[in-house]
């Protein structure tokens, strides 16, 4: 069973030793550090439920799970998670991981690289040739990455109360962020994420619908807007910056290393985030490769899972996998 848990959605998937997907479900979102311990524990356990269903089968004939989760960024994280999974599936043998090392594991068949998830938040990790493991910690510019698309929208409303104010320039975004929000001025949007924005618990909804304006970012930078194309620039350096600090750590400045980008905000129309972290990461480890995952997410963990099982299945299951949509 492979378990990939996110700021937006959750996917569970069933796969057999031969890396066949046999049952799959989704559920909404199981971040808990933004819908709360209840609310991501039930996610993840409708996700996992129906796709025991889809594959005819029940939580006790699961050899290994994977739990792959944003949010799973300290040891008090990993704690108040592995309480909630064993009190929600008893019978599961489970592993919990940090949902950057499933993307890694999706993303190239190497065994080892750099990953960045950057979707409603951001991280990265790093897996060696040797098998050893370092992960970021996820929690925001305070903890040495700045990212994601919740930062951006830190980034949106700047733009947009100074456009609307009249005290910086004028951009697309003003007018966008009512749109999403439903707020109907500026006033009330300022009441609205006054609370929201230091305290995100509870505010889960509120925070769902705002994100829908980062596609607009990207939209506005191909239409040339300034503060949107600044915004994406933003986020490319502070992604680059988590990028270089892993290939130094980990010694990949002359090695052809894979840099696996996961994350609808890499999914964006415009390209400037993309290449201009290209760039970045180029200055320190020319020979790397940026990439999007072949595989999705949810797959690096069932990916997991089977190495769990030995024998090197794992490696044969990533071919299969490919081209296989869940």
């Amino acid at each position: 069973l492979g378990v990939d848990g996110g700021t937006t959605r959750t996917k569970a998937v069933v796969c057999d030793d031969d890396g066949h997907v046999v049952g799959s479900g989704e559920g909404p979102a199981s971040n808990y550090q933004i819908v709360g311990l209840d609310a991501a524990m039930k996610g993840l356990a409708g996700a996992v439920r129906t796709a025991l269903t889809a594959a005819d089968l029940s939580a006790v004939q699961i050899a290994h799970a994977v739990f792959g989760l944003s949010g799973m960024d300290m040891p008090m994280n990993r704690a108040q998670l592995e309480a909630g999974l064993a009190a929600t599936f008893p019978t599961l043998s489970i592993r919990l991981v940090n949902d950057t090392w499933i993307m890694l594991k999706a993303g190239t068949d190497k065994g080892w690289g750099i990953a960045v998830v950057c979707g409603g938040g951001a991280n990265a990790c790093a897996c060696g040739r040797d098998g050893s493991w370092v992960t970021l910690r996820g929690l925001g510019y305070e903890s040495g990455l700045r990212g994601g698309g919740l930062d951006m929208l830190r980034d949106v409303l700047h733009v947009a109360f100074l456009s609307h104010d009249g005290t910086g320039p004028r951009s697309i975004l003003e007018q966008a962020v009512l749109e999403v929000t439903g707020a109907s001025d500026y006033d009330t949007l300022q009441i609205l994420f006054l609370e929201a924005m230091q305290d995100m618990i509870g505010h889960g909804d509120l925070l769902q619908r705002a994100l829908a304006v980062i596609p607009r970012v990207f939209e506005g930078a191909t239409a040339g807007d300034e503060p949107c194309k600044h915004i994406l620039m933003l986020q490319a350096e502070a992604l680059g910056e988590a990028v270089t600090g892993l290939v130094h750590k980990m010694r990949f400045e002359q090695e052809a290393v894979d840099v696996v980008l996961g994350g609808s905000i890499f999914k964006g129309s415009n390209p400037l985030l993309v290449d201009r972290l290209a760039l970045i990461v180029h200055e320190s480890a020319p020979l790397a490769r940026l990439t999007m995952p072949p595989l999705d997410p949810v797959l690096g963990a069932c990916i997991m899972a089977l190495e769990m099982s030995g024998g090197g299945i794992a490696q044969k299951a990533y071919g299969r996998f490919a081209g296989q949509t869940v």
